[in-house]
């Protein structure tokens, strides 16, 4: 329950022994020696400046184009940060120890688990108190974001709404990639930093491999084209991506049905989409990392890839890899879809890219600190490699069926350099040049779903309401106050809609399937035409849920039945496959 986070400390200097730490939009000041002293840390130039004494001060808080400090005798005083010029503003409670500033408002906290919030607008200053988190070392303040450090090291954030604080944890001392034990923390620049016990100042950053990345391969002939995307991301919905399938038919005219994107399902990545019966702090994706990070990544590979559209041919090779095994269905290790399918594009300068497709989680390594790191996981290994042995700048990954699929090795370089290699033994072999039109299709295959009746989801929490210490029985709770919330709005879903692309590209046939697709659809796929090249890639458009088949209902194991409660989903019936695959025939794309 203590989730995984991907903060870290980097050190940057010692400090004298210090009172209190805070930040502008360029500045850091602490309160050391009966001294406040400031320092920018946008200029590597300039030390530490003194602003004057500061005896009687115990706490100090920044934001905007001021500072706040705060005297041993609870006084509150205000200056302008560029000439220190205090004046008192008011006066707080005697058991207060720190306290910050966020949209427009103080609040001041002490270690018995209370806070003391009144505004800034100009008004009387009057207090208001409320119960919160006890043991609360240090508070900051970011825009309208408060932040609060305990002392067991635990960061936790709150965007107030009408005085209401309800936390989420971001970040905590974990003793392997957080050992500091942090006092102090505060923002500056967008950046937190953060003082130990030893005085010692550090900054915050997240811990990565560098390699989370979007990428995208356009293909043109005639007046048809399409755009192939990888996301390195675990999931993201239908409505995201079809905001930005939209974005891009204005900006390119290419219809959404010709625009295929991808999730390549890494486990290291952020959370980007609302999780909503797990702990709080997968409830609230980062907005800004969401719509500007993310959304930008991606429609500039878009617009790259269409940008540098140049004649090439076109050439698909097939190899076989052992990187994976089916997870939940061993009595049934056949279901398993070991292709490593590769599209070379050779331009006419003879300049290659590359589209390959496997089918496994990129779930391992857990262990130790990449654990807490960023990372494409064997997808990001996979490709780096491939770019350095054969001297190209672009490959594209697509993850396959892997819903029932984990990697028979732990750990993700592992992984990565198998999967290399087939590639690269694929390119090094003849390969079949593909040529014809380009069609493509989007069909929805709506599936009927029964959810749980009120009264069998009265029944579900009761099982796990004594155990709220398991993260398991949160997860079931919140599922059931989900639904029947569905149910007193109106909003109980009745179906469940898998989306299905196919691209036709002269005589080679991408399927792509929406949710977390199990292996048995790609091999039913290609039972439907065969003699034909036909590759079937999992995760795209939307990954709401797994799409599971009637051996995983069957047997009400992970992806039939308990991961529709970590998704907040209906489970699928024991029908699934059998509709999707009859639809899919009639359908004959």
């Amino acid at each position: 329950m203590e989730g995984r986070f991907s903060l870290q400390w980097v050190k940057k200097e010692q400090l004298p022994d210090i009172v209190s730490l805070t930040g502008t939009r360029e500045k850091l000041y602490i309160i050391s020696n009966g001294e406040i002293l400031s320092k920018s840390v946008t200029d590597v130039h300039y030390g530490w400046k003194s602003l004057g004494k500061a005896p009687d001060f115990v706490a100090i808080a920044g934001a905007g184009d001021k500072v706040f400090a705060m005297t041993d005798n609870r006084e509150i005083l205000e200056s302008y940060a560029g000439k220190i010029k205090w004046m008192t503003l008011a006066s707080a409670d005697r058991t207060v120890t720190t306290f910050a500033v966020a949209g427009k408002k103080i609040y001041a906290g002490n270690p018995d688990g209370r806070i003391f919030i009144t505004g800034l607008d100009g008004g009387r200053i009057e207090w208001k108190s409320f119960n919160t988190m006890k043991n609360i070392i240090s508070l900051a303040g970011l825009d309208d974001d408060l932040f609060a450090l305990t002392g067991e090291g635990m960061i936790f954030k709150c965007k107030p709404d009408n005085n209401i604080l309800e936390w989420s944890k971001i970040a905590y001392r974990n003793n392997i990639t957080i050992k500091e034990d942090i006092r102090h923390i505060t923002f500056a620049d967008n950046g937190i930093f953060g003082v130990s016990k030893e005085n010692i100042l550090y900054e915050g950053s997240h811990r990565s491999e560098g390699n989370l990345t979007a990428r995208a391969i356009a293909i043109k002939n005639r007046e048809q084209t399409v755009v192939i995307v990888n996301i390195d991301l675990v999931s993201l919905t239908d409505k995201y991506l079809g905001m930005l399938k939209s974005e891009i038919y204005k900006k390119h005219h290419i219809e959404p049905y010709a625009v295929l994107m991808n999730l390549s399902h890494t486990h290291f990545a952020p959370v980007v989409m609302d999780w909503p019966t797990w702990m709080e702090y997968n409830h609230h994706p980062n907005q800004t990392y969401l719509y500007s990070v993310v959304k930008n990544g991606i429609l500039s590979a878009v617009d790259k890839a269409l940008a540098t559209l140049s004649p090439a041919n076109l050439y698909f090779g097939r190899g076989k890899t052992d990187i994976g095994y089916n997870r939940s269905l061993k009595d049934h290790p056949e279901l398993y879809d070991n292709s490593v399918d590769v599209l070379k594009v050779k331009y006419d300068d003879n300049r290659e890219s590359y589209l390959f497709l496997a089918s496994c989680h990129p779930v391992f390594s857990t262990a130790g600190s990449l654990h807490y790191t960023l990372s494409a996981n064997y997808p990001g290994v996979a490709r780096k490699l491939i770019e350095e042995r054969t001297n190209t700048e672009n490959s594209v990954f697509l993850q396959g069926t892997s819903g029932d699929i984990n990697p028979r090795d732990n750990g993700q370089y592992i992984t990565g350099e198998k999967l290399s290699n087939e590639v690269i033994a694929v390119l090094n072999r003849p390969m079949e040049e593909l040529s014809g039109p380009i069609i493509s299709y989007l069909d929805t295959i709506n599936v009927n779903v029964t959810p749980m009746t009120r009264e069998e989801l009265a029944e579900f929490k009761s099982r796990s309401i004594n155990n709220i210490r398991d993260i398991g029985a949160v997860k079931n709770v919140n599922y059931a106050d989900l639904l029947m919330a569905q149910y007193d709005s109106g909003t109980i879903p009745v179906s469940n809609p898998v989306y299905v692309q196919t691209i036709n590209i002269g005589n080679w046939k991408l399927v792509g399937f929406s949710r977390e697709t199990t292996s048995e659809y790609s091999l039913a796929v290609k039972a439907l035409y065969p003699g034909q090249i036909v590759s079937v890639a999992g995760y795209s458009n939307d990954v709401s849920s797994y799409l599971p088949t009637s051996l995983h209902v069957q047997k009400r194991n992970y992806e039939g039945l308990d991961s529709f409660f970590w998704y907040g989903a209906v489970p699928f019936p024991v029908t699934v496959n059998e509709t999707v695959m009859n639809d899919l025939k009639n359908l004959n794309r």
